[in-house]
């Protein structure tokens, strides 16, 4: 017997005089169909993960279990289990908005969800759907012909009809949230198309095979590169710097050289004074406000031709996991551009996810430069695992398997010429298995031994300095942050002052290691970060204890950075 429900959609009214002032308002770039792969979503919250799945897009899905909750029968301004993505769209353009789904089990019980913008506009610039409201579309797999479900399936926001066309009220990157409506519902392709799926959906609504390709095209905007003559030299260094622009012809130019200095001449120059890492960063803005970035790496050294060189050690917390418990590498990286490293352990980070591959993006989109990155799983077939993010090419890598199903993962980097090994890892837990970490401890030696000077480790090792197993690695290594502390060039916090008791959770169980053997190496600097968010104390639902349970942070790790020269 066929199953009926009624969904009431809201009907939006037409004007035609707006509609025939809107294509005089946006540029024929505008046609190109914007294309979302779900598991690639930087934001989720709640029950919503990434399943591998052969026949999704990408070969994985964003998922939604089936709990048998009972169906939500509205739009919620705070859901519990959502997802989010980012996309650049334009104001005054209609787009259709599709996704293709899958039901567990087939079951109309499964087969819902609400989505919502962040500034979506009906046709006449009135504000609905908005994130943070109860207003929403409601977009349901099921025919309204009662017709049986069957694997993937492409719907939009109508009923017994073409759904209603999405507007934004802005030009530019816009965010769509997806949250539950019914539970069991797995997504993996979201289209928003002016132009190729306005009338009709991109595949069948039962038994799909379509897997278009992402695309999340660019608003139209200048577009900017930029050359530095030179791009290194030992301090004081005078760089020139060239920037080429198409697509504009009035602009307005921001220049920072990272340094601390601006500019706004077209072509600057600019004396860097002291060694260092530098990423000189130029923004253009056209008469419309559209803007567009490019950066570049400098590198100057000192008088002994010493480079700058910033190791940055972060558990982030499973793939994310911020202490609102949501996960977010947006937030995640957004503090790693802020610490600035040359190379970066990060502990738990999920290759089942795809972290590795949504962190080089994020981090190229937010600082403009290319990053490179390794990752090792704890154990072969393991969905977590360690990974390292570098600014500097990797020129080889390798991977060792510890006992206890714990990992090493190793990178030769070239910065700025000079090679440098670097080691991120992870040790046993919990606080009584120091007999394995000791295990461990042994073995990350011995395999790092392997390995030219100079050497660097980063990693979480569940473990303080003082116990038998930290003590086995320091025969070999120095401590980088207690370095810092005995030179008092380490700062942190009034909550967490610079000492050796510093925490990185409970303690201090996030290190980072240099070796004894590298004699060229020196400390500068150690720094761990407040990264409670202001006023955000009654969020913070994952708590560890401490005062660093009075804010949200994007993780139950304090991220920890240790600067060196090389020389």
């Amino acid at each position: 017997m066929a199953v009926f429900r009624r969904i009431s959609l809201p009907i939006l009214a037409i004007s035609a005089t707006f509609l025939l002032l809107v294509p005089s308002l946006v540029p024929a770039h505008a046609s190109t169909d914007i294309v979302l792969y779900a598991s690639k979503a930087t934001v989720r919250a709640g029950t919503w993960a990434v399943v591998a799945d052969a026949t999704a897009a990408g070969g994985y899905a964003m998922a939604n279990p089936n709990l048998s909750s009972a169906k939500i029968m509205s739009p919620q301004a705070s859901p519990a289990n959502y997802f989010e993505m980012t996309f650049p769209a334009y104001s005054g353009q209609a787009y259709h908005f599709w996704l293709r789904g899958k039901a567990a089990n087939n079951s109309y019980d499964n087969d819902s969800v609400y989505v919502q913008f962040s500034d979506s506009v009906t046709s006449r610039g009135t504000a609905v759907d908005r994130i943070g409201t109860t207003s929403g579309e409601a977009v349901v797999l099921q025919a309204c012909t009662g017709a049986a479900e069957q694997g993937w399936g492409w719907a939009d926001n109508g009923w017994c009809g073409l759904g209603n066309n999405i507007y934004f009220q802005t030009t530019g990157t816009h965010t769509i949230r997806v949250q539950v409506r019914e539970d069991g519902l797995s997504i993996d392709q979201v289209v928003l198309s002016p132009q190729s799926y306005l009338s009709s959906a991109p595949g069948a609504r039962v038994n799909d095979t379509t897997i278009l390709a992402a695309n999340a095209p660019a608003i139209t905007a200048p577009s900017v590169t930029i050359a530095s003559d030179p791009s290194s030299g030992s301090a004081p260094l005078g760089v020139n710097f060239t920037a080429n622009v198409s697509g504009a012809s009035s602009l307005r130019y921001n220049w920072n050289f990272g340094d601390g200095q601006t500019s706004s001449e077209a072509l600057p120059s600019h004396v860097y004074q002291s060694a260092g890492n530098y990423v000189a960063k130029l923004t253009v803005t056209d008469t419309t406000g559209a803007t567009a970035s490019a950066s570049s790496l400098i590198t100057v050294s000192g008088t002994a031709s010493s480079i700058k060189f910033r190791i940055v050690e972060a558990n982030i917390s499973y793939g994310g996991h911020g202490t609102d418990n949501i996960i977010n590498l947006n937030r995640t990286t957004d503090w790693l551009v802020k610490l600035n490293p040359d190379v970066a352990s990060l502990v738990e980070a999920i290759g089942g996810y795809n972290d590795p591959s949504l962190i080089t993006g994020l981090m190229k989109q937010k600082t403009g430069l290319t990053w490179y990155s390794y990752y090792v799983p704890k154990y072969p077939g393991c969905a977590e695992g360690v990974m390292i993010l570098s600014k500097w090419p990797i020129v080889s890598t390798a991977q060792y398997f510890m006992s206890y199903q714990m990992p090493i993962a190793e990178a030769t980097l070239s910065v700025n010429g000079k090679l440098i090994s670097f080691f991120a890892t992870h040790f046993q837990w919990p606080k009584d298995a120091s007999s394995e970490r000791q295990v461990e401890a042994n073995e990350l030696v011995a395999f790092a031994s392997k390995f030219p000077e100079p050497r660097f480790i980063g990693g979480d090792f569940n473990s303080q300095v003082g116990t038998p197993e930290v003590d086995i690695i320091l025969e070999h290594y120095y401590g980088g942050w207690d370095t810092a502390v005995s030179k008092v060039t380490a700062t942190a916090y009034p909550d967490n002052p610079p000492s050796v008791y510093t925490r990185t959770r409970r303690s201090r169980i996030d290190q980072v290691f240099y070796s004894k053997g590298a004699t060229s190496v020196s400390v500068t600097a150690g720094f761990i970060p407040d990264q409670r968010a202001p006023g955000t104390a009654a969020l913070v639902v994952v708590k560890i204890g401490t005062t660093d349970d009075e804010g949200v942070r994007p993780s139950d790790h304090n991220f920890m950075s240790v600067t060196f020269n090389v020389n």
